[in-house]
């Protein structure tokens, strides 16, 4: 893992073992920085991957359920 101590501290307690950061900008004070690491960890779990949907029920179309009353 490339990062720095607070990221990667915060990284490896959330099972993240093979990952690399990069920070730019404003990044003064720790506790900002650790926030900010901690609210882009959050938000790639608020992400929903299709193993996560619902199983759709689909339905058939009115031309398809009625085709033999139409023929």
């Amino acid at each position: 893992m490339a990062s720095a101590p607070v990221p990667k501290e915060l990284l490896m307690k959330g099972s993240n073992d093979d990952c690399y950061t990069s920070a730019r900008g404003r990044i003064a004070t720790l506790g900002n920085f650790a926030k900010a690491t901690f609210d882009a960890i959050s938000k790639t779990y608020s992400y929903l991957t299709a193993d996560l949907w619902k199983e759709t029920v689909f339905t058939k179309s009115p031309y398809q359920e009625f085709a033999g009353h139409l023929v």
